[in-house]
């Protein structure tokens, strides 16, 4: 069966990052549906191009306010963004986060990480660096919202193992390696994480778990000689 091509809105106001980015896309099944060079553009490009991801420089030019993604994801429902962000901009994360950004990377970006990310917010996962989902959390973490204490009570002793080891940014595979779960175990414990937590990517879980105080009780147990 051919794969659906999935098309990318590359958005940037230098054209170094977007001749890039369009060098690293290429050869894959995404296909770049267009460019963008300003905030106006980007609107303009997501009302007539209807891409499936936009792939967002948060140094373009007027996103000094992310407002306008709500306008872009208002008219147009199903495009999901993935944002590249310089350290210095991690401010910015949990603004992106509430406005539905489900894919996070550095300036340093390096093939295949961008066509990683698109197929994967595409297919309804979160996607975070490791060392971006440390600046992120930092940046939650610094205005804690407690959750009510039935919220906490909902998740099993299993579940919390797994959301703690989420919010260190480590994968299903790694956290079943860990915790001596099968893979599909991990899959299933995520998804009823997601569930009860109302929330719809394993980054909004852990941004959750940061924001409600749940990573402090999410710790891993551990196993026996781990």
């Amino acid at each position: 069966m051919k794969r659906r091509v999935i098309t990318v809105l590359v958005a940037s106001e230098y054209p170094v990052y977007r001749v890039g980015m369009r060098g690293m896309l290429a050869g894959s099944s995404l296909q770049v549906a267009g460019e963008a060079s300003s905030v106006g553009e980007v609107l303009s490009r997501v009302r007539t191009k209807r891409p499936d991801v936009l792939l967002l420089d948060l140094q373009l030019r007027g996103a000094d306010n992310l407002d306008f993604l709500r306008d872009a994801r208002t008219s147009h429902p199903k495009l999901q963004v993935v944002v590249v962000v310089s350290r210095e901009r991690a401010a910015h994360l949990p603004e992106a986060i509430n406005l539905g950004c489900s894919g996070f990377l550095t300036k340093q970006v390096t093939p295949p990480q961008p066509v990683n990310a698109v197929r994967a917010v595409v297919h309804g996962d979160g996607v975070v660096e490791p060392g971006l989902l440390h600046e992120l959390l930092g940046e939650v973490s610094r205005q804690p919202a407690k959750l009510p204490e039935p919220h906490v009570e909902t998740l099993s002793v299993p579940e919390r193992e797994v959301l703690g080891l989420i919010t260190e940014g480590r994968t299903n595979r790694q956290i079943a390696q860990a915790l001596g779960y099968s893979f599909g175990t991990v899959k299933n414990y995520v998804q009823k994480i997601m569930l009860k937590l109302a929330v719809t990517d394993r980054t909004q879980a852990a941004v959750m778990a940061t924001r409600t105080g749940l990573s402090d009780a999410s710790r891993p147990l551990g196993r026996p000689g781990d």
